[in-house]
């Protein structure tokens, strides 16, 4: 059985994809990193890797860049020296442009010897998304049903 969260997505269609990457200088790391559905009744689903690298936490809000808006001199040293993760749209980008304007038509989960959640499997028109934390980092596949 579907957690409440990826349940009540059943049936809803994504207007918006983003990807969060590790962005140090010109360089972005796309190999892992949240993603975050936004749908047309305008909720919105994060998927992330949980705190104890474990756990796959799917989170009902938006991803906020906790360094938005900050200017102290130490923080901006700190991202300049080692980099900060940013929000991507990345809707136009192939494959996730085939799930924008898509209905979720189905969901199956995997999860921890203790029962929390560890990875989905969201089918979308023709697609599957699925997302898996694994030794720390969320990674996300978006390929074409067989």
């Amino acid at each position: 059985m579907a957690s409440e969260s990826l349940a009540a997505a059943i049936g809803r269609r994504i207007t918006a994809v983003r990807r969060v990457f590790y962005v140090h200088g010109d360089d972005v790391d796309r190999s892992e990193g949240p993603i975050e559905l936004t749908f047309d009744e305008g909720t919105v689903l994060l998927f992330d890797a949980g705190t104890d690298g474990e756990e796959l936490r799917v989170v009902p809000a938006a991803w906020r860049d906790p360094f938005a808006g900050v200017s102290e001199p130490e923080y901006i040293e700190y991202v300049a020296e080692s980099g900060k993760y940013t929000a991507f749209d990345v809707g136009s980008e192939y494959p996730y442009s085939q799930l924008v304007g898509s209905r979720i038509a189905a969901v199956s989960e995997s999860r921890l010897h203790d029962e929390r959640l560890r990875g989905a499997v969201l089918e979308v028109s023709g697609f599957t998304l699925a997302v898996e934390t694994v030794a720390d980092e969320l990674l996300v596949t978006c390929d074409p049903r067989p």
